[in-house]
C-alpha cells in the first residue's frame, strides 16, 4: 500500500514537472535557491550596468574634449573597480566558487591601474639654484620653461637677457617637504569645490598664506643671499632685481599659464626670501588653479621654480609675436609696445603703439598704429611714435631668430634700456587661433543683416558666442559670476582668468592682442574683443547679446547664424598629463577582447581589461541561471518552448512572474499569449511585425565568400560540437529580458530592464557573426550602426562586432527601441551575402528605415 501511495505521489510529481524522489523540503529548498539565485544575478546586472556606464563616461569625457580633473579619473576609476568586484563576487555566488581565476585577474588588472594612479612626477635631483651661465633647453625639468628658454637665448643664441641665478625644482621640494606643507595643502584641495567661486578664493588664500608663513631651510636661505652677493659683485652694485615664476610645464605648447602665477619686480636683498616663498605659493592663485583643472594638469604636476634677475630698466618694453596670433602663415611680426615696464603690457592696462613689420629683410613696416598718441591729449606725450623704425625692424629680426631656433611661432616679452640695448625677457611658444573653414583669418566685414550693439575694438581670440551679459568692476560681481555669462571689463586683468572656465566670451574696454588675458582666451577658444570703448556703459546685466570677434561687432540678443558657422570649440586637454592618464588607464578598461564566448579562449585567464571580465561575468551569469533546473533536476525552472505561429524555434525559461498567473506548470509548451514580460513583448512585436521573405537571392561571389567560410568553418566538423545549432532562449521576468539568438552563423544578444526609476532602465544590444566574407559583414554591420544611431543607441563597432546602448530613459522610449532591435533581429540575419553592392546597401537601408517608420511610434 505504502509502495503505491508513493508511485502515485512520484507520479503527480512528475506531471508537476519536479524531480519524483524530491520531498517537499527538498522542493521549498530548491524555490528558495532560485529565489537567491535570481537575486545575486539582478544584482550582478546593477553592478555590470553601472560599470558600462562609467565605462562609456570615461570614454566620452575622453572624447569631449572638455575639461575634466584627475578627481574624475579617481573617481571613476574607484567606483568601476568596485562594481567590477561586485560581479565577480556575485557570479562565485551563482556558481559555488567555479570562476576563482577571476579573482587573479581582477588583482592584476586593478593592481596595474593603481600603479598608473599612484604614479608622481619624480623633481629632478641637483643643485638648488643654478646660474643663468649654466641654463639651457636641457634644464627645463630643472628650472622650468621661462627660465630654460631664457637661458638657451642667452648661452646659444647669444641675445642680451638678463643676468641672474634660478631657485630651481629641488630647492622648491627641498623648501614644501622640511615644513611638510604638501599633504595639508592636498587635504584643503580635496575639500574644495571648484564650482564655488568663493570657496575657491578662500581656500586659495588660505594655501597661499600657509607657505608664505613657513620659514625656509637654512641651507637655501644662505644659498640665495649667497647667490645675490655673487650677482651683485658681477654687477659693482647693490641691485634690485625681477623675481619671475618659472613652473615646470609652464611655456610648453600652447600651454604658456600666461600670467597665472606671480612676477615681482624690483625686490631688494632683505625680501628675496620672502618674495620667494610668495611666488611659489602662487602657484595656488585662484587663476592658476582653475587653469591647471581647465589644462590637465594634476597639481603635482606643476612645480615651481623661480628666477631671480637683475632688474632691467626699459624705457620702452612690450611684447611681439613673430607670426599672426590668427595665422600660422603670416608674414610679419606683430609688435605692441609702451613707455616704461612691460608689466603694464603684458596685463592689458596700457595702451600700445602696434606696429606690423614683415619677417623677410629688410623688416620693411607694414603699418603703424599709434595709439598713445592719439587717445592723449596731454603735452608730454610725444609725437613720434614709441618705437623707431630701426628699433622695430631690429625686433623683428630678433623674433624671426627666435622662432627659426625654437621651431614654432614665438610669443617674446622684451625691454629696451635707455642705452637702445633690447634685452629679452621671455620667449614662449604663441597660443594661436586655428583657421576658419574658408581659410581666411584677418578680420571680414559681412554684409549687415542686422545692425551691431557695438563694433570696432581688437579681436584678441577669434570666435562667436552668445550668453547674458555679466559685468565684473570688483570682488563682489567676480564672486557672483553665473555660468556661460559674457564677460564684459574695463581691463583684461589676469586675475579674470579665474572666471574663464565660466564664461562664453570676453569682452573689455582696453587692451590689445599680445595681453596675457589674451594668450590665454585664444589656448581656451574663448572668443575675446578689446578695446571696446564704453562696453560697461553701454551693455547691461543680464541682456542677452552675440560677442562676433572675427568680424569685430558686438549684437542684440543670440544670432544662430553666426553661432552655427563658428569652428567647434578646441580639446583643451588633449596631451596634457591627467589626459595621458586617462588614456593610459581606458586601456586597461574598455577593449573588449572576450568576443565569442564559445572560444576556448574565453576563459578567466583570458581577460586583460575590465571590459573583458564584465563581459565574461555577465556570460557565465545568464549560463548559471539557465542550467540551474537541469544541475539540481528542478523542472519547475526549466525551459519551455515557444509554440504557435512563430519564426523559427525559441525557448523561454521564467525567471520569476514572466508567464501570466495560473499558466500550468507540467506545460513543455508555451504561447506568447502566455508572456506578460513586458520588454519581451515589445521585442516580438518587433519581429512579428513584417513578415520575414526569407534569405536574400545570392550572387556568385557572394555564395562563393558562404562556401569558402563553411570550408574553415570548425563548427562544421562532425566530430566537433557546434555553436551553429545552439538554441536561442530568452530569460524573462515582468520587467527583465535576455534574449540569446544563434541563428547559424549569426549571434546576438538583447538584454533590458524597464521599470519606473530611469537609473534602473536600459537596453543592450550585441551583434556578431555572418556567412560572407570579411567586408560584406563588415558592411552590413557598418549599416547596423548607423541605422542604431539614428534611433538613440550609442554604438560601439570593433571588425565584424557591434554593441549598443541606451541607459535611463523611461520605459515606453525604451519599448519603442526594443522593437527596433527584435525587427532587425529578424530581417537583418542574413542580408550579409548581398553586401556586396553598394546600391544593394542602400536598397536595404530605406527598405529598413521604412520599415521602422511604421512600426515605431515616433521615429526619427
Amino acid at each position: 500500500m505504502n509502495s503505491f501511495l508513493q508511485k502515485l505521489q512520484d507520479m503527480s510529481r512528475k506531471i508537476l514537472g519536479l524531480h519524483p524522489h524530491m520531498s517537499d523540503a527538498d522542493i521549498q529548498s530548491l524555490r528558495t535557491s532560485f529565489q537567491d539565485h535570481y537575486k545575486s544575478f539582478r544584482s550582478l546586472l546593477t553592478a555590470n550596468n553601472n560599470a558600462l556606464e562609467l565605462m562609456a563616461g570615461m570614454e566620452q569625457t575622453l572624447r569631449a574634449g572638455q575639461p575634466f580633473s584627475m578627481a574624475f579619473v579617481r573617481g571613476h576609476c574607484t567606483a568601476l573597480t568596485v562594481n567590477i568586484y561586485k560581479m565577480i563576487q556575485h557570479l562565485q555566488e551563482l556558481s559555488n566558487g567555479k570562476y576563482g581565476g577571476l579573482t587573479h585577474a581582477f588583482d592584476s588588472i586593478s593592481g596595474r591601474m593603481e600603479e598608473i594612479l599612484s604614479r608622481q612626477p619624480k623633481v629632478a635631483e641637483g643643485k638648488l639654484i643654478l646660474s643663468m651661465s649654466e641654463v639651457d633647453i636641457h634644464s627645463t625639468d630643472r628650472v622650468g620653461g621661462k627660465m630654460a628658454n631664457l637661458g638657451e637665448i642667452r648661452n646659444h643664441i647669444g641675445l642680451d637677457v638678463p643676468d641672474g641665478f634660478v631657485i630651481t625644482a629641488a630647492a622648491t621640494k627641498h623648501f614644501m617637504d622640511s615644513n611638510d606643507l604638501q599633504d595639508e595643502i592636498n587635504r584643503r584641495l580635496k575639500l574644495l569645490d571648484h564650482n564655488n567661486l568663493e570657496e575657491l578664493y578662500t581656500t586659495s588664500a588660505a594655501i597661499q598664506q600657509l607657505i608664505a608663513n613657513a620659514p625656509l631651510p637654512e641651507d637655501l636661505e644662505n644659498l640665495i643671499k649667497k647667490h645675490y652677493e655673487e650677482l651683485a659683485a658681477r654687477n659693482n652694485a647693490r641691485i634690485l632685481v625681477s623675481m619671475r615664476s618659472s613652473a615646470l610645464g609652464e611655456d610648453s605648447s600652447n600651454i604658456s599659464f600666461a600670467g597665472q602665477y606671480r612676477t615681482q619686480l624690483n625686490v631688494s636683498d632683505e625680501f628675496l626670501g620672502q618674495t620667494y616663498k610668495e611666488i611659489v605659493a602662487s602657484k595656488y592663485k585662484s587663476q592658476a588653479i582653475v587653469y591647471r583643472t581647465q589644462r590637465g594638469f594634476r597639481h603635482q604636476d606643476v612645480i615651481m621654480c623661480v628666477g631671480c634677475l637683475v632688474m632691467v630698466n626699459g624705457t620702452v618694453s612690450g611684447v611681439m609675436y613673430s607670426r599672426s596670433p590668427r595665422d600660422p602663415r603670416s608674414d610679419w611680426v606683430v609688435i605692441n609696445a609702451a613707455p616704461g615696464l612691460a608689466g603694464n603690457v603684458v596685463d592689458g592696462s596700457a595702451l600700445t603703439d602696434l606696429f606690423r613689420v614683415s619677417r623677410n629683410r629688410p623688416h620693411d613696416i607694414l603699418t603703424k598704429e599709434l595709439r598713445i598718441k592719439a587717445s592723449s591729449t596731454s603735452p608730454d606725450i610725444p609725437e613720434s611714435a614709441t618705437l623707431t623704425d630701426t628699433q622695430a625692424q631690429e625686433l623683428a629680426l630678433i623674433a624671426v631668430r627666435l622662432e627659426k631656433h625654437f621651431g614654432s611661432p614665438q610669443d617674446i616679452e622684451w625691454s629696451i634700456e635707455g642705452s637702445g640695448r633690447i634685452v629679452i625677457l621671455q620667449s614662449r611658444p604663441l597660443a594661436q587661433t586655428a583657421l576658419s573653414p574658408a581659410g581666411g583669418t584677418e578680420h571680414t566685414d559681412p554684409e549687415e543683416t542686422q545692425p551691431s550693439l557695438l563694433s570696432g575694438g581688437v579681436t584678441a581670440s577669434a570666435g562667436v558666442a552668445c550668453g547674458p551679459v555679466h559685468i565684473v568692476r570688483s570682488n563682489i560681481d567676480l564672486l557672483q559670476f553665473p555660468k556661460d555669462a559674457v564677460l564684459v571689463v574695463e581691463h583684461p586683468l589676469p586675475d579674470w582668468a579665474t572666471l574663464l572656465a565660466r564664461t562664453v566670451a570676453v569682452v573689455s574696454e582696453t587692451g590689445h592682442v599680445t595681453a596675457h588675458l589674451a594668450t590665454v582666451s585664444r589656448e581656451f577658444g574663448l572668443p575675446a574683443l578689446f578695446g571696446i570703448a564704453d562696453a560697461t556703459k553701454k551693455l547691461c546685466n543680464g541682456d542677452i547679446i552675440t560677442v562676433d570677434a572675427v568680424s569685430r561687432r558686438i549684437y542684440k540678443g543670440c544670432r544662430p547664424d553666426l553661432l552655427e558657422a563658428a569652428p567647434p570649440p578646441s580639446n583643451l586637454m588633449a596631451g596634457s598629463p591627467v589626459y595621458r592618464l586617462l588614456e593610459e588607464v581606458l586601456k586597461l578598461v574598455t577593449p573588449l577582447n572576450l568576443i565569442n564566448p564559445a572560444s576556448p579562449y574565453f576563459r578567466p585567464s583570458s581577460c586583460e581589461t575590465y571590459h573583458d571580465l564584465t563581459r565574461f561575468c555577465h556570460e557565465k551569469a545568464v549560463t548559471e541561471m539557465f542550467s540551474f533546473s537541469s544541475r539540481y533536476g528542478f523542472d519547475e525552472k526549466s525551459a519551455k518552448q515557444l509554440y504557435g505561429d512563430v519564426p523559427f524555434q525559441w525557448w523561454v525559461i521564467d525567471l520569476e512572474d514572466g508567464f501570466r498567473e495560473g499558466l500550468d506548470v507540467k506545460d513543455r509548451w508555451v504561447r506568447i499569449e502566455d508572456i506578460v514580460s513586458l520588454p519581451m513583448l515589445a521585442i516580438w512585436e518587433g519581429m512579428t511585425a513584417v513578415p520575414w521573405k526569407g534569405p536574400p537571392p545570392v550572387d556568385l561571389k557572394g555564395f562563393g565568400s558562404i562556401l569558402f567560410r563553411s570550408t574553415m568553418n570548425p563548427n562544421l566538423d562532425p566530430a566537433v560540437r557546434s555553436s551553429l545549432t545552439a538554441k536561442s532562449y530568452f530569460l524573462i521576468s515582468k520587467n527583465f529580458c535576455n534574449l540569446s539568438v544563434r541563428l547559424g552563423y549569426h549571434f546576438s544578444l538583447v538584454e533590458t530592464h524597464l521599470s519606473d526609476l530611469l537609473t534602473e532602465n536600459y537596453v543592450s544590444f550585441q551583434f556578431k557573426g555572418g556567412a560572407a566574407d570579411d567586408s560584406r559583414k563588415f558592411i552590413r554591420v557598418q549599416l547596423l550602426k548607423d541605422i542604431l544611431e539614428q534611433y538613440d543607441f550609442r554604438v560601439e563597432q570593433k571588425a565584424d562586432a557591434l554593441t549598443a546602448r541606451i541607459e535611463k530613459k523611461p520605459a515606453p522610449f525604451l519599448i519603442e527601441r526594443l522593437k527596433v532591435l527584435g525587427y532587425l533581429l529578424i530581417h537583418t540575419r542574413q542580408i550579409d551575402m548581398v553586401m556586396g553592392e553598394q546600391i544593394m546597401v542602400e536598397n536595404y537601408r530605406r527598405s529598413i528605415l521604412a520599415d521602422l517608420g511604421n512600426i515605431i511610434n515616433n521615429a526619427p
